[in-house]
This record gives structure tokens, C-alpha cells and sequence, in this order.
């Protein structure tokens, strides 16, 4: 019996089928394709861990290698415009088993760091080699991405040693581009300085202080997904989840445009968005929602006649270029809660209290 392929159906399906697609792509090529247009690693490369025998080896850029101690780890984290690449997942795992395995005394709270930056959506401080080559390209599909050899092997870059075979891999890793109208480097000096400053809070306990890492943990997270949902390179792919809109503007007047959308469609009516060509950007407001012919269309606001917004909207309306409607959210901050103690309003100071007369007479203080 002859087997009939089926098209997927679900955003979910034709995900994995795209993905399919482009690493098969990549195996017919012979070499790994172009997946995204901004680099894999954000910020250059201050030094590298990885594996070498039983033990974990740190080098910084053009010295040699040094056995991996907890103050080094604890430098790379709350080192200011400190990158340090690690080689890949395994690695980081063992990162954490010796954190774990520190004295209870000395460096308690760097495991709890260390798991914290592990679950960052992408870490700036200590990004994973094989992760960051993985957002960059598309392996092919005879090799595993999350195997260092087989990403050198792919590039033919395997060196005499892991440290000039990780060199390599890290140079390639970050290539890309950096458009400055889509406020790349601005968002990735951000995204360090905020992550920095997760590292160096996170040292403490107490309930107050897990509340203002994780407020900014909420707005690290939000401002990295941000940027890679505006990645020229996944536009498309993610167009397919959602994170990212094609829209074709329709009427257009000096206030506002109308623009059929694509599907599925996650933005939010009366939130602010932005419109990107992959080259320009630019704020606009979603105003309305709206059915008809069976099919749904938004109402955004005009961008300004000063800047490239309203170029873009004129060029897509005449179908010479593509247009996308992203989230505007990634570029908000996490915000300290104002009450520490308990998240209420701003608590006044206490300069006296009313005590009992019996209470009083017994001895009690009746001011602070």
C-alpha cells in the first residue's frame, strides 16, 4: 500500500515541518544554512569553560587555560561586559554539580545564581556554544546540534584542541548583523546590564528580594524574546507561531490604516506595536479589530511622515515589500516593587503607637 503524505495543519506541525525543511536544505547544501540575521552571541566573547579530561577549564581571549575555581564562575556572572561561552548543555551541567558541591559556608548562593541564568531565555554572561550556533544556522539534518564535534565537523573548523576549535565555532557564532533601526546593540547592552544586575541581587534570600528579581527577570525575558521575534531571519517562521504578524495595508487615511492580517493572530487590541520591514522599525498603536468577508483585519494608527514608517506602510500597500506587526512589550523594564515587605502601598513610618493603660503602667515603651 502506498503511503499518502499529509499537509500539516496546526501552527505546531507546520513548525516541525519548516524546521524539516531547512535542515534538509542544509544536508543537500552540504554546509549549515543562514537561520537568523542577528548573531548567535549578542556580545563578544570574553573568555570559554569547557571539558578537558575530568576537569572544567576556564581561558579568557589569548591566555592560557586555567583550571575552572567558583571565583572565576562568580566574576563571569557580575563581571561588567563580561561573555563567557560555554562549550555546550554537559558542560553546564557539571558547571552546576560543583556549584553544588561547594562548602555550605562559601558561595551558597552561586548555584542558585548559576540556575537562574540557566533558565534565562538566552543568557548574555554565559551563553551555551552549541545553543547559540543552533539560533544562528540550520545544521544539517545528519548531525546533532547539540553536539560540539558535529558543529566543527559541519564547518570543518576541528581543531587541534577543543580552545581552537571553540574559537572558531564562536567567531562564526557571532556573525550577524547588528541594524542599529532595530536598536540591536541598545537592547543587547540592556539585556547584559540587566542580567548583571540579576546576578549580583540574586546572592540574597528573603521573600522582598526574590519579588524584585523576578520582576526583573519578567522584563529581561520579555526584551530578549522581543528581539528575537524581530530577527529579519525568523520573520517567517514567526509568522507561523504567532509571535509575528504579516499584514498588508488596505484604506489609509492621515489618522489611521486598515490592514488584513495574518493567522494565527496574537496582538491585542489597544496595545501598542511596532512594524518592521526587517530593515526600519517603527511604534504604532493597534486600534481595532475587525471582521469582514470572513476574514480579520486591523486598525493601526499612521506612523509619522518623519521617520521610514510611513514609507514602509506605502510600500507594503503597494505589495513591493513585506511588513510585519510584532509586541510591542520587549522593551519594557522590570520594576522594583515599591514595597518590599509586602507589594502594598509605599508603608509610612511609624513615630508612635497607642498603648494600653494597663500595658503602660506595667512598664511597656509607649514610642519607637
Amino acid at each position: 500500500m502506498t503511503a499518502i503524505a499529509t499537509a500539516p495543519t496546526s501552527p505546531k506541525d507546520i513548525l516541525v515541518a519548516y524546521r524539516a525543511d531547512a535542515r534538509a536544505q542544509a544536508t543537500a547544501n552540504g554546509t549549515p544554512g543562514d537561520r537568523s540575521s542577528f548573531p548567535g552571541l549578542a556580545l563578544t566573547a570574553t573568555g570559554m569553560i569547557y571539558s578537558r579530561g575530568k576537569g572544567l577549564h576556564y581561558q579568557a581571549t589569548n591566555a592560557p587555560a586555567v583550571s575552572l575555581t567558583p571565583d572565576v564562575l562568580e566574576k563571569a556572572l557580575i563581571e561588567p561586559n563580561a561573555s563567557t561561552v560555554v562549550s555546550d548543555a554537559k558542560t553546564w551541567a557539571k558547571i552546576l554539580v560543583m556549584a553544588d558541591n561547594m562548602p555550605s559556608n562559601d558561595f551558597k548562593a552561586l548555584g542558585r545564581r548559576l540556575r537562574i541564568s540557566r533558565g534565562l531565555p538566552v543568557s548574555m554572561k554565559l551563553p551555551v556554544l552549541t545553543e547559540a550556533l543552533g539560533y544562528r544556522y540550520w545544521l544539517p539534518d545528519t548531525l546533532n546540534e547539540a553536539s560540539l564535534d558535529d558543529w566543527a565537523d559541519a564547518f570543518n573548523v576541528k581543531g587541534p584542541s577543543i580552545a581552537f576549535t571553540m574559537r572558531s565555532l564562536i567567531a562564526l557564532a557571532q556573525a550577524g548583523a547588528k541594524p542599529t533601526a532595530l536598536k540591536y546593540e541598545i537592547s543587547a547592552k540592556a539585556m547584559e546590564e540587566m542580567e548583571r544586575k540579576i546576578m549580583e541581587q540574586a546572592a540574597w534570600g528573603g521573600i522582598s528580594n526574590d519579588c524584585y528579581v523576578y520582576s526583573m527577570l519578567e522584563g529581561f525575558s520579555a526584551k530578549a524574546n522581543g528581539l528575537r521575534t524581530i530577527d529579519p531571519g525568523l520573520l517567517e517562521m514567526h509568522v507561523i507561531d504567532g509571535q509575528a504578524c504579516r499584514i498588508v495595508p488596505m484604506n489609509s487615511d492621515s489618522r489611521e490604516f486598515s490592514a488584513s492580517v495574518s493567522s494565527p493572530f496574537k496582538l491585542k487590541e489597544g496595545k501598542k506595536v511596532r512594524l518592521t520591514d526587517g530593515k526600519e522599525m517603527v511604534d504604532v498603536d493597534l486600534r481595532a479589530l475587525r471582521f469582514g468577508d470572513g476574514a480579520l483585519h486591523a486598525v493601526f494608527s499612521q506612523p509619522s511622515a518623519r521617520g521610514a514608517g510611513l514609507l514602509m506602510v506605502t510600500k507594503a500597500r503597494k505589495l513591493e515589500a513585506k511588513l510585519y506587526a510584532v509586541d510591542g512589550v520587549f522593551e519594557s523594564f522590570g520594576a522594583g516593587p515599591k514595597n518590599k515587605r509586602w507589594l502594598g502601598d509605599d508603608v509610612e513610618g511609624v513615630t508612635g503607637r497607642d498603648v494600653p493603660l494597663d500595658v503602660m503602667l506595667a512598664g511597656a515603651p509607649t514610642t519607637d
